[in-house]
């Protein structure tokens, strides 16, 4: 096949096409080889390729791909605004290396990612939950000052960490059943949900991570006993994602009588209560390094090299 501009074009279309219909686009290269007139051969090719661009899931496909690139794009635009370049840059590169996760997911090692409602809804809520504290952090590094910035690089491999085991366990090559990938995600959300309901009962927030790990633990138990090992580190991982930004939005949206007094008793009442809000989360952090190391088991039980 003669590799000219249409053949090109035709074969960078024909990667778009899901794995089960790149033979479409095969013929649609071999008829081409068979084409000798130039303008006959770019005509064929921008019909091959017309087609192949609308369909839906080449289209999905391409969203997936151009997304996390606007992102970045975004991200270095909005930057502009930070006064020091090295803070400017780690942010940049901070949102760079998630945004390559996520292309890693659709066309890389990670993936390619499962195209089933369980798969995308799981995977899904993990976007969601890693993606709120991916702002908050970027948010955090922006608005410091000085040369410190540590949290860069231990934000970037947590959320990365993440991110992967989510695309490793939704993946089409996984070993995780619908079931087990539900099971682990109403579980999780149950373990959280447990959490905010005793902290409204019994305000205000613990003032430690104890009782969401005791909760966590048990939400883990019962999913493990109703699909499995991957669907009792599922629901680690969301239980712990989920409580981590319960807590940081409670920390700023939550009335005062829910919030801990953490800051010296002799400050002033306003002030003391808004200094606790600044530390709540700290404690919580821990969740994060927890759901980190549940989110790696994760990534090597729903392998399936651990299935052979």
């Amino acid at each position: 096949m003669n590799r000219d501009a249409p053949a090109w074009a035709l074969a960078a279309a024909t990667r778009l096409l899901p794995a089960g219909r790149r033979d479409w686009g095969t013929a649609m290269s071999a008829e081409l080889a068979g084409i000798d007139l130039r303008p006959d051969r770019r005509r064929f090719a921008a019909g091959c390729v017309a087609a192949i661009v609308t369909r839906p899931g080449v289209l999905l496909r391409a969203g997936y791909l151009l997304a996390p690139i606007a992102l970045v794009a975004y991200v270095v635009r909005w930057s502009a605004t930070i006064g020091e370049p090295p803070r400017r840059w780690g942010v940049v590169a901070l949102v760079a290396v998630l945004a390559l996760v996520v292309e890693l997911g659709v066309i890389g090692p990670l993936g390619p990612v499962g195209g089933g409602r369980a798969a995308r809804l799981v995977r899904t809520i993990g976007y969601v939950l890693v993606g709120v504290l991916a702002v908050e952090a970027v948010l955090f590094v922006a608005g410091r000052t000085g040369p410190d910035l540590g949290g860069v690089p231990v934000f970037g491999v947590m959320f990365a960490g993440y991110l992967a085991a989510g695309q490793a366990l939704t993946a089409q090559r996984s070993t995780a059943t619908p079931r087990a990938l539900l099971t682990g995600a109403a579980a999780g959300t149950a373990a959280a949900a447990a959490w905010a309901a005793v902290v409204l009962v019994a305000p205000p927030i613990p003032a430690g991570p104890l009782l969401a790990i005791v909760l966590i633990a048990a939400g883990m138990t019962i999913a493990g006993r109703l699909g499995g090992q991957v669907a009792a580190l599922g629901a680690g991982t969301t239980a712990a994602l989920l409580i981590l930004n319960l807590v940081t939005a409670a920390s700023v949206l939550a009335p005062d009588w829910l919030i801990p007094h953490l800051a010296p008793p002799a400050l002033a009442p306003a002030t003391q209560i808004a200094e606790s809000r600044i530390e709540l989360p700290d404690p919580y952090l821990w969740l994060l390094l927890l759901g980190w190391f549940v989110a790696l088991a994760q990534w090597a039980a729903s392998s399936p090299r651990r299935a052979r």
